[in-house]
């Protein structure tokens, strides 16, 4: 990948599966832990339930509360799909850690004078207790907004705000993530530089879609790959 423009003056970056491994972590153990659950509840094996988890996400999507679709289809009341989904989230957030290029790559878009802003949607507490166990406070970034639907905030807003505040231009920002129904697609709409970071569960629907909401600019596999476009 290879972005040549001169324009380029900040980088929006997104966290989950872009710059640590969400998806083999902190899913994968709340999937195996709500699996007990569920097999409880349909008398099944976990193995069962766990993959089941696995098809739902497939056939709604990754957006989508698959325990709502499972309650429906297994006949349980939805104070049940609640509950699994409570379950789902409050995994553990201990063993996760950056990927091994993000740190050195953060540090030299920073000393070649790009802006950074981290953006990322969920809880307010979980998404801060991230940022905290990644060691993201270190000055890597000129802002860092967390967005959490459950209070209507949007990464189109956040998007905004920044370009506001900081006097930037659509066309100067390259927004980086890997979800292209959420941060790509509100970069695109908005005109920035979109990259999709090849990783985890959003790529992998990406990949599977037959209609395509938005194609981004630039893809890539590693984040170190971010300095060859400057």
């Amino acid at each position: 990948m290879l972005i040549k423009s001169e324009k380029i003056k900040a980088f929006i970056i997104d966290l989950d599966d872009t710059l640590y491994d969400c998806s083999n972590t902190l899913v994968l153990q709340g999937r195996k832990r709500v699996a007990k659950t569920i097999a409880g509840l349909i008398n099944c094996t976990e193995e069962k339930a766990y993959l089941l988890q696995q098809e739902m996400e497939e056939k709604y999507g990754t957006k989508a509360n698959i325990y709502e679709k499972l309650a429906l289809l297994h006949g349980l009341p939805q104070a049940c799909a609640k509950e699994l989904l409570e379950e789902f989230v409050r995994v553990e957030i201990s063993n996760i850690a950056l990927f091994p290029d993000v740190t050195d790559t953060l540090q030299k878009l920073k000393s070649q004078g790009y802006k950074l802003f981290l953006v990322t949607s969920g809880e307010d507490k979980i998404q801060t207790q991230k940022i905290e166990l990644l060691g993201l406070h270190g000055g890597y970034f000129d802002e860092m907004m967390i967005t959490d639907r459950e209070l209507g905030h949007t990464k189109r807003s956040c998007f905004k705000q920044i370009m506001q505040k900081h006097t930037l231009k659509p066309e100067e920002i390259v927004c980086v993530g890997d979800k292209c129904d959420d941060e790509l697609l509100t970069g695109k709409t908005l005109g920035m530089i979109t990259v999709m970071f090849e990783h985890g569960r959003h790529y992998k629907a990406y990949l599977k879609e037959t209609h395509k909401q938005v194609k981004p600019d630039y893809s890539i596999k590693h984040f170190h790959e971010l300095l060859s476009n400057t």
